[in-house]
């Protein structure tokens, strides 16, 4: 189930919001798993050896792991530069195991992406590695001491057993309480890639696994034998219900799923485990070949899903094919990897075909387009170095506003810019005076003599450096990844302190929510008497569907409120989506497209300019 919804969240985002809770399952199982492997050879041979168990879990994951990055790095020559961005260092994270690292101090996710990473699913390896290490040397320990103090045979199983439970408890609690006690709604990439905050579900299958393991003594299994199958299968229909429900309308975004929804995925998906032992004593039939089959590559299907992904979906927009065809790709290369390589790493048999000189030609090529893809890709991606420059350009603007003393700040900084890689004019880097020459649409006197509040997201942090031009002292509050939530938030601080604009323009949206249009009538309710809205329509080219609804809501505010004027930005740039980069969203540093996007601006400023605004 962990990895149908996880393969549903990354296929069909749309229709499986919640698909994330997948992984909170995995966790939960692997949990179980390597606790319950643990009280096997500690029943079996009465010690536990922790450099064996080690190399297990090492070549259990590491293999299919740098097989998985050699095959598809050369597929990344297919998609925009943008795709490869920072490759060395996502291909250096993933098989060094700290790729959480990685997006915590970037501060992205599945969510936040300007252009997805390759290798981004790889955090999840991270925190499993961590928590192999660290409960294999605390099970170690606890084996050796135990064993000093006497314990042997069914009193060391025993006496392990409870401490093995108390401790998982002890453990699954704290990191839930570090959870609550660190959570920042504004920081949700911490909270959800550090293993502190997220080991909870793997010392919950921990707790299961000393009470009802892979393996049951005669008495459990009388007891299990006799249990009502109707109430079995109640059990098991719930948790599973329930699971399906945070599927289909959980929000990454929210407070809650990382606060509790998360918790009660990882509870649920305890009481399964136990359901499903109980009715596997309970039924004599053997379990599906396919089944077994799935269960056999989930890991390595998990770890090829999401490049093959990004591959096939760039090329096939139609998102069902594509997720269908990822899946059979994926899968493909899951059975040869686990069933053709696998066993040659785990000593099980020696494959022959894999020793022959073709193969290991086939795989020099491979390695060493791998190692070419890695070393010429660009360090920052197109969108990314665009709003960089955005962001310096707008300063610059800002200063050369400021009198001499920004003049001279202003001339220093040029200087600087002229020579390092940041330096382009097409970013921005020019006069006022330039930009106003190209400016087709002049803003009227009546707005450039009154206030003007602007607020945005990542899009509105391009515009603003040629923003200047039409609006120069406008007040503007535009961040990389903001979304209506946050627009809400900064639009009400402003109309509380008393420094709102007359003139309200409001740019996001691409970062979608899941009440927007609540958001939107907040601020309609919210404005004070006089104030004039415009709304930009966001634009995505791969989020239409959902944009296409709130930006339809959003044009027909314009017949209820004479006060309140829409940019239709989305509505002009679909049928030129070529113009933005990779990701379809972005045009930072693309002064065409800015300027285009601020006679949109102007044009609505000056027909709303013409109402007396909100009575």
């Amino acid at each position: 189930m962990g990895l149908v919804t996880v393969l549903g969240y990354h296929f069909f985002v749309k229709s499986f919001p919640g698909g994330f809770i997948g992984v909170d399952i995995f966790f939960v199982f692997s949990g179980y798993l390597i606790t319950s492997l643990f009280f096997i050879e500690l029943e079996k041979s009465g010690s536990f050896t922790l450099l064996t168990y080690y190399k297990r879990r090492f070549i259990r994951i590491f293999p299919p792991l740098v097989i998985m990055i050699v095959t598809t790095l050369p597929f990344t020559l297919l998609l925009p530069s943008d795709f490869r961005a920072n490759l060395a260092k996502q291909v250096a994270a993933a098989i060094g195991f700290v790729t959480n690292r990685f997006e915590i101090q970037s501060g992205l996710s599945y969510e936040a992406q300007q252009t997805p990473q390759l290798y981004i699913h790889t955090w999840t390896l991270s925190l499993e590695f961590l928590f192999y290490l660290i409960w294999g040397a605390l099970l170690f320990i606890l084996v050796f001491w135990l064993k000093k103090q006497g314990y042997t045979g069914k009193k060391l199983l025993g006496q392990t057993r409870f401490i093995v439970f108390v401790l998982a408890v002890l453990t699954s609690i704290g990191s839930i309480i570090y959870l609550e006690v660190t959570f920042n709604p504004n920081y949700l990439s911490y909270s959800y890639f550090a293993f502190a905050s997220h080991a909870y579900p793997f010392f919950i299958g921990a707790i299961v696994a000393t009470v009802v393991g892979v393996r049951i003594s005669d008495k459990q299994k009388a007891r299990f034998s006799n249990y009502p199958v109707k109430k079995t299968l109640l059990w098991s229909g719930i948790p599973i219900l329930i699971l399906l429900l945070l599927s289909l309308f959980g929000k990454f975004e929210s407070s809650w799923t990382i606060r509790t929804n998360l918790i009660l995925t990882s509870v649920l998906t305890a009481i399964l485990i136990v359901q499903f032992r109980i009715l596997h004593e309970r039924t004599t039939s053997p379990e599906p070949k396919i089944l077994m089959v799935l269960a056999d590559t989930s890991y390595s299907v998990y770890l090829f899903h999401w490049p093959v992904w990004l591959v096939i979906s760039h090329f096939l927009p139609q998102v069902f094919l594509a997720g269908v065809l990822s899946f059979i790709v994926s899968f493909t290369a899951s059975a040869a990897v686990y069933y053709g390589i696998e066993p040659y790493f785990h000593g099980k048999q020696s494959v022959k075909w894999l020793m022959s000189k073709p193969i290991y030609g086939g795989l020099a090529v491979v390695v060493f387009v791998g190692l070419g893809v890695m070393g010429t890709a660009p360090t920052l991606s197109k969108t990314e170095r665009s709003l960089h420059e955005a962001a310096i350009s707008e300063a610059m603007v800002s200063l050369d506003q400021k009198g001499q003393l920004g003049q001279n700040l202003y001339d220093v900084g040029n200087n600087i810019n002229a020579n390092t890689s940041w330096y382009n004019p097409a970013a921005g880097f020019n006069t006022s005076t330039d930009m106003r020459l190209k400016q087709s649409t002049s803003i009227s006197d009546k707005i450039l003599n009154s206030s003007q509040t602007v607020l945005g997201d990542s899009v509105m942090v391009g515009v603003v450096p040629y923003l200047a031009t039409i609006l120069p002292d406008a007040d503007v509050d535009a961040q990389v990844g903001l979304n209506y939530d946050s627009v809400l938030a900064s639009f009400e601080k402003h109309v509380k302190a008393g420094t709102i604009g007359k003139y309200v323009i409001i740019s996001a949206g691409a970062n979608v929510t899941s009440d927007m249009t609540a958001d939107v009538q907040k601020i309609i309710d919210s404005a004070p008497k006089g104030t004039r809205l415009v709304f930009v329509t966001p634009y995505d080219g791969k989020n239409k569907v959902v944009l296409n609804e709130f930006n339809t809501y959003l044009k027909s505010l314009q017949n209820k409120y004479n006060w309140l004027a829409v940019a239709d930005w989305a509505s002009y740039i679909e049928p030129q989506e070529n113009r933005l980069w990779a990701d379809k969203i972005h045009f930072a540093g693309k002064q065409d497209v800015a300027i285009d996007y601020l006679n949109l601006l102007a044009q609505s400023l000056n027909e709303i300019a013409k109402s007396k605004g909100k009575p």
